[in-house]
C-alpha cells in the first residue's frame, strides 16, 4: 500500500502535465500581480503575490486565497528534480537531460537563496566623510542599519552634464575602502560598481549639488549560482543536441 502511494506521488511530482500547469499558473499569477500593482504599488504587489506562499485574489468584496510565487517555486523545484530522476538515461541524451534538469533546479534554488541571503541598502556620504553604516529597508515603513566590517571614505565626487543643459550625463564617486591598515581606492560610477569585502557598491544618485553621494550597497553570497546554473543548462543542451546534429550530418552525407 505504501509502495503504491509512493509510486503515485512520484508519478505526479514528475509529471510533464504538472510542469505545464505550473507554467500556465505562473503566467496567471504574474498577470494578477500586474493588475494589483496599479492600486497597491509594485513592491507590495511583488511581496503579496510573488514572494509569498499564499496570495489573496480580490474579486469584488471577496478575497480568495491562492498559492503564491514561493509555493509555486517549491513545487516547481520538486517537479524538476523528480523529472530529472524519472527520465534519467545512461546514454548521451539521458545524461544531457539530467544535467539540464538539475541546472534548472539549481536556478530555482539560487533564486530562493538570494531572497533569504541578500542584503541591500544605501549609504549617503559627504565629500571627506567616512562611514561603516548601511541603511537597510526593514519593511515598507521602517528601516534598520547594518554595520560593515570595514569603512568607506568618499574622497571626491564628480558630475558631468549634457552639453548646454543642466541634465546629468554621468556621475561618479572616488571611494577609499579601509579595513585595518589596508586602504584600497576605487571608482564607482553609473553602471560600473565596485566590490570590496563581499559587498557591491553602486552609484545611485547624489544631493546638495554634488556634495553628497548616494551609494547602493548590496551583499549577495549566492550571486554566482545563477551563472553556474545557466552555464550548466547550456552544457546539458549541448550534450543533447550536438550528437543529434552530428548524426543528422552523417546521414545526410551518406545520401
Amino acid at each position: 500500500m505504501k509502495s503504491e502511494i509512493l509510486k503515485k506521488s512520484f508519478a505526479l511530482a514528475s509529471s510533464p502535465k504538472l510542469t505545464v500547469g505550473l507554467l500556465a499558473y505562473s503566467v496567471l499569477l504574474v498577470f494578477a500581480a500586474t493588475i494589483a500593482q496599479t492600486s497597491v504599488g509594485i513592491e507590495v504587489a511583488k511581496s503579496e503575490f510573488i514572494e509569498s506562499f499564499v496570495a489573496f485574489l480580490s474579486i469584488g468584496i471577496m478575497e480568495i486565497p491562492i498559492p503564491g510565487g514561493a509555493a509555486v517555486g517549491i513545487v516547481a523545484f520538486v517537479n524538476i528534480i523528480a523529472s530529472g530522476v524519472r527520465f534519467i538515461g545512461f546514454d548521451t541524451k539521458g545524461f544531457g537531460v539530467s544535467i539540464t534538469h538539475m541546472a534548472l533546479a539549481l536556478l530555482l534554488l539560487s533564486g530562493g537563496l538570494q531572497y533569504f541571503m541578500r542584503d541591500e541598502g544605501r549609504m549617503a556620504l559627504r565629500i571627506g566623510e567616512t562611514s561603516d553604516i548601511v541603511v537597510m529597508s526593514a519593511s515598507q515603513d521602517s528601516t534598520r542599519t547594518h554595520k560593515l566590517p570595514f569603512k568607506v571614505h568618499l574622497k571626491s565626487f564628480k558630475e558631468e552634464k549634457w552639453q548646454g543643459s543642466n541634465i546629468p550625463k554621468s556621475y561618479k564617486s572616488v571611494l577609499v575602502f579601509e579595513k585595518g591598515s589596508e586602504k584600497i581606492e576605487a571608482v564607482v560610477e553609473m553602471n560600473a560598481p565596485a566590490a570590496f569585502g563581499g559587498w557591491m557598491f553602486y552609484q545611485m544618485s547624489f544631493g546638495e549639488g554634488g556634495n553628497v553621494s548616494v551609494l547602493g550597497a548590496v551583499r549577495n553570497p549566492a550571486r554566482f549560482l545563477p551563472w553556474l546554473a545557466v552555464g550548466a543548462t547550456f552544457v546539458g543542451m549541448l550534450i543533447i543536441f550536438i550528437p543529434r546534429a552530428l548524426q543528422s550530418g552523417s546521414v545526410g552525407s551518406r545520401k
